[in-house]
This record gives structure tokens, sequence and C-alpha cells, in this order.
């Protein structure tokens, strides 16, 4: 598609120059994106030091959540096609615009994701339906991977560690709410975007590395869990059809 070859791409790094390290050296990242903005999200590492000296442009701010880090990097950013990734996000090559831009020759799809896959070889859950409370709590205690959803197409919700998005969508909808500070903050992007009458679209055909920590599911009295209740109640509150019940699909 015109204008794939002028991606570019935001991440965001809290104390993750280790990690960072990993998205800066790989190659085949680096190659599909003509400009990669990091955001420094009141780092006291030397996450800006190697930012920089691998070429990618950076933006300190304040201490804040992931979603308002995201939207201050994509404010630096121009082109009708714009990409998210999490700094633990790795590309085994470096077909990732050749494979996703086909989606956007249809103008109703507004986000494209590819499939994650984990350090271990598993693909990650990464497209999901809209989450229901009680689903959950099937997802943490019962089935993982309830609401995951396998196959290629559009979908309710994908995670938000590697995603394109269309600009006129993302400003549509004024990026990511900056009231989530974090977790659901992707639910609740997908969900509004899908609101405003655009299409999320998953392709599992095209598979990127992520080497997921799952900390929200460590101890129930874990900052990242009590984020993820915080978070989940707010999406809740804003969306009470989805406050009942279950989700109509279960793992594939």
């Amino acid at each position: 598609m015109e204008g794939a070859e002028l991606m570019q791409a935001v991440t965001v790094t809290t104390n993750d120059a280790p990690i960072m390290r990993g998205l800066l050296e790989c190659a085949p990242l680096r190659r599909c994106f003509e400009r990669l903005v990091v955001v420094d999200n009141a780092c006291t590492d030397d996450s800006a030091a190697l930012a920089r000296a691998r070429g990618a442009e950076v933006l300190r701010t304040a201490r804040q959540g992931y979603g308002a880090s995201v939207n201050a990097g994509m404010a630096l950013l121009d082109g009708e096609f714009l990409c998210v990734l999490n700094p633990d996000i790795r590309f085994f090559d470096d077909r990732f615009a050749e494979a996703l831009m086909e989606h956007f020759d249809d103008p109703a799809v507004g986000m494209v994701a590819p499939a994650l896959r984990l350090r271990d070889g598993r693909l990650q859950d990464s497209a999901r339906v809209t989450p229901r409370p009680l689903d959950l709590v099937v997802r943490r205690w019962v089935e993982p991977e309830f609401g995951a959803v396998r196959e290629g197409g559009d979908v309710d919700w994908v995670v938000g560690a590697c995603f394109i998005v269309r600009r006129a969508a993302w400003e549509a909808i004024g990026g990511f709410d900056e009231r989530f500070f974090l977790y659901f903050d992707d639910v609740d992007l997908c969900e509004r975007l899908r609101g405003a009458g655009w299409r999320v679209r998953f392709d599992p055909s095209y598979v990127v590395e992520h080497a997921h920590q799952g900390a929200s599911r460590r101890s129930l009295t874990s900052f990242a869990t009590r984020q993820h209740v915080r978070s989940a109640a707010r999406f809740f509150a804003r969306n009470p059809r989805y406050a009942v019940g279950v989700s109509r699909l279960t793992a594939q």
C-alpha cells in the first residue's frame, strides 16, 4: 500500500533500558521505520542515552501512565499510518508493513495488529472478545485464554503491545484515554474505535515476538494487579453493557 515505507513508530520506556536495548538493536524492526520516538517516562536509568546513541528520537516526560506517554509520542509523528510498540517487541523479519498495510485498503479499518509469539514459542492470546467481570475471574483461576480469538479478521480488541493505527482513526477518538494509568487502556481504545465506526483487525499470518511478563497475574496485592482491577472497574463503569454475564466466546 502506498505510504507503507513512511511508517513511524513510538515506544515507551519506564526504566526499561535492558529491554529497550533489544528493540533498538533489532535490525529487522529498525528497518521497518523511518522514525522511532522513544518516550522517556521520567526514567532514572540510561534509557534516553541508549536511545539517542542508536538513532532514535527521545521525548522526556514527567511520570505518567502508559496511554498518556504514547499520546505524547504520537503527537510528534506525522504520516497517515503510525505504529505503537512495547519495548519488549522484536521482529523476525522486515516485512511488517508489507504484511499488514494491505488491510488499510479497506477505508473502514482503523487498526491492525499482528500475532504475538512469547519467548517460549507459544502464541499469546492477543486478540480477544470484550471481557466481562466474570471473564476476568475465569481467566485468572480457570482458563487463562478464555475469550481468545485465534482466527484473523475483525475483532473486539487487541493487546496494545504492537499495532498500526490510521491517523484519522486515532485523532477521531483522541488516542488513549489518559485516565487509564495502566491496563484496559487497549480494551478501551478498541471499544471507542469500534464505537466510532472503525474496524479493529487481527492478522495472525504475521508474527512478532513479545516478551510478555504477565504482571497483572501475579500476587493479588501487587501494584500491577491493583491497577488492573482499578482500570477494569473504570471500563465497566463506562460500558455497563459489559458489566454482567460472560463473553460470547470461549478460548479457541
